[in-house]
């Protein structure tokens, strides 16, 4: 199977560059302003769902009646873990979520939620889509 490069799927390389200015404090206020909307565009394209789509007040009512607050958030505990690799978790479904460098992406914090649920079925509006045709860059 074919490994996907997360940075470089449509949308995902302008994320990754905003969020690395941002964090160097060098992005500029009217792109400070945009960038939520460019974090929700490129999620929507990729997962079919947004980051507050993966909260549990936000969950569809039948999803939330099969789960309490604490084992819904327990699908996301891989998000905060540390490894050495940073793609560990990851290359066992054949994605590739580090920089050029080999850290992880900054976008991981902004489209982790979403790509646990599409990667685990966890919601019904969840897919993913950056793993179908020819979206997915060869590494």
């Amino acid at each position: 199977m074919t490994r996907i490069v997360f940075r470089d799927l449509p949308g995902v390389a302008a994320v990754e560059r905003q969020l690395a200015l941002r964090a160097r404090d060098r992005l500029l206020d009217d792109e400070v302003e945009e960038l939520p909307y460019l974090i929700d565009d490129a999620s929507l394209r990729l997962f079919g769902i947004t980051w507050q789509d993966t909260f549990y007040w936000a969950l569809p009512a039948p999803l939330r009646a099969r789960h309490d607050r604490h084992s819904w958030e327990a699908h996301f505990d891989i998000l905060g873990q540390y490894s050495r690799d940073p793609n560990a978790h990851w290359s066992a479904f054949d994605l590739d979520l580090r920089c050029e460098e080999g850290s992880s992406l900054h976008c991981l914090e902004v489209f982790g939620r979403q790509l646990v649920c599409a990667l685990h079925g966890l919601h019904p509006k969840a897919i993913p889509a950056f793993a179908h045709g020819k979206t997915a860059k060869a590494a």
